[in-house]
């Protein structure tokens, strides 16, 4: 008797512990709200020589972050690389070349490469972000464009060609990312249509995202006719809105809130109803011109922004992952406070 009735509770207390951990785990997911993170120009490398910024496996590494925004291929057609293929800069992180023939492209398997599957490993996207405020980007034409597309597939998606070399090696990125700050708008839309018509004939998803700045509409992505989001709207998965640089960041008031309700109204009402809204950050305040919100502040506006725009707001954008590794808030850096802002909505 005495024995039954302590398997009894043995199994009663086991079966306790299996639903807790359950609850939690389900929990731990509940939210859809993501943090994305821009990685691999340790912009807070000057400012804090001595911690440069990590490598990529160990970034992702951290629970939350659930996308990772290698930043940059910097100049698209590099003519000092043979067949004028992109230029790359990922400051620290690799220096390797693939010759003399590719001077300006890099050879990053054996480290970005590799720690791009451990990402992905453990349920991480890794986009590779094309643009950025200095570089030398654009199109002459659509049909420019349209090949470039198939370039970037080949280099670093889903496909391959004989001759073309692929910076990470065998590892075959989630998707591509649009940070365009100059230059003009014309080609994008040809650009986007074309790599989305190849990506939906891979054999997994794949994703595009844009990033323009603040004020409605962005001047190089739009979305107006003739823009990447004016004329490809419906290929976009994400736009992570730079709300900082900028008079319309969060020190701006109104500026700010009526912002993103322009960016919002126009991913309802576009033809594409299901592309993410995210606000876009820095992940310090020494890390842009305006624009940082402290954690404690941050969990009012993600409430805020959740309630608005339960079918738009995406997440948080974070420039960079260095800064955010020299930003620690009340014993915690400040994308963890922030992954734990959003698990909280």
């Amino acid at each position: 008797m005495i024995t039954n009735l302590l398997n009894f509770l043995l199994i009663f207390s086991l079966l306790t512990l299996c639903s807790s951990y359950s609850s939690h785990q389900a929990q731990a997911k509940a939210t859809d709200l993501q943090l994305v993170l821009y990685w691999g120009q340790d912009s807070a490398g000057n400012r804090y020589p001595n911690n440069l910024e990590k490598p990529l496996a160990e970034v992702c590494s951290r629970p939350g972050y659930d996308i990772i925004k290698i930043a940059f291929l910097i100049i698209f057609f590099d003519r000092n690389n043979k067949d004028s293929l992109p230029g790359l800069n990922f400051a620290n992180h690799c220096g390797t070349t693939f010759g003399p023939e590719y001077p300006d492209l890099l050879n990053c398997s054996s480290s970005i490469g590799a720690d791009i599957k451990t990402c992905q490993s453990i349920g991480r996207k890794v986009l590779l972000s094309l643009g950025g405020s200095s570089g030398a980007y654009g199109f002459t034409s659509d049909a420019q464009a349209s090949s470039f597309a198939l370039t970037i597939w080949n280099m670093f998606l889903g496909g391959s060609a004989s001759g073309v070399p692929r910076p990470f090696g065998d590892a075959v990125i989630d998707g591509v990312d649009l940070d365009i700050e100059g230059g003009s708008p014309s080609g994008y839309a040809t650009f986007v249509s074309a790599l989305r018509g190849l990506m939906n004939r891979g054999n997994k998803v794949f994703y595009i995202s844009g990033a323009p700045q603040c004020p409605f509409p962005d001047a190089y992505l739009g979305p107006k006719v003739g823009t990447a989001l004016g004329d490809a709207g419906n290929s976009f998965d994400s736009v992570t809105v730079q709300f900082y640089n900028n008079y319309c960041s969060y020190q701006g008031g109104t500026w700010f809130w009526s912002s993103f309700q322009q960016w919002a109204e126009w991913s309802k009402n576009s033809v594409n109803s299901k592309v993410k809204i995210y606000l876009g950050l820095p992940a310090s305040s020494f890390g842009a011109s305006g624009g940082y919100i402290p954690p404690d502040e941050l969990a009012t506006v993600v409430t805020r922004l959740r309630s608005q725009y339960p079918d738009v707001f995406g997440g948080v954008m974070l420039w960079d992952a260095s800064w955010n590794q020299n930003n620690v808030v009340n014993g915690a850096l400040y994308a963890d406070s922030v992954a734990k802002i959003l698990q909280a909505n």
